[in-house]
């Protein structure tokens, strides 16, 4: 299996929507959007988020196979930050080292742009997710109540970080 990963751009905007729908529709608790939400999201919307480069894509050969959303906030004393957002690989490729492979993408690409501090939420019922993060050298930082209501009700979230400094 011969992953690679890079920055999407425009051009990349069909398969990543239908990699997005994909993700959204596996795990729904996963995310914040819904997969009619995803769906009904514009291609021209799409192509325009994916033009600013904050958006990793892992492939296998030339098929989408992972993504990861980065956000940067826009104040100087915020850009050592960025959040790590919609992080998603197919599962057949889960435990294949996919994964790790998207995540130090994403390291190096923050560390090129002068971040030093990955920042990422999940939900707390997401114990695979959580116990990946950790191995990564992700810290919990706290817990956030009622970060989204589902089906079941309000569901909390668990914040936490990673600085690359060290």
């Amino acid at each position: 299996m011969a992953l690679s990963t890079r920055v999407l751009t425009a051009d990349d905007a069909p398969a990543w929507k239908g990699l997005r729908v994909e993700a959204v529709e596996a795990y729904p608790s996963a995310f914040l959007a819904s997969a009619e939400e995803a769906r009904a999201m514009p291609l021209e919307t799409v192509a325009q988020m994916l033009a600013q480069g904050m958006t990793l894509g892992l492939f296998e050969a030339a098929e989408l196979v992972g993504m990861a959303g980065l956000r940067r906030l826009p104040f100087a004393r915020a850009a050592h930050r960025v959040e790590i957002g919609g992080f998603y690989i197919r599962p057949r490729l889960h435990g294949q080292g996919a994964a790790e492979r998207l995540m130090q993408a994403i390291v190096d690409h923050a560390m090129a742009l002068g971040v030093w501090q990955l920042e990422l939420c999940v939900a707390e019922q997401n114990a695979r997710a959580i116990r990946f993060y950790e191995r990564r050298g992700f810290v919990r930082q706290g817990r956030m109540p009622n970060t989204v209501v589902g089906p079941d009700g309000p569901e909390t979230d668990l914040f936490y970080t990673r600085d690359l400094r060290g």
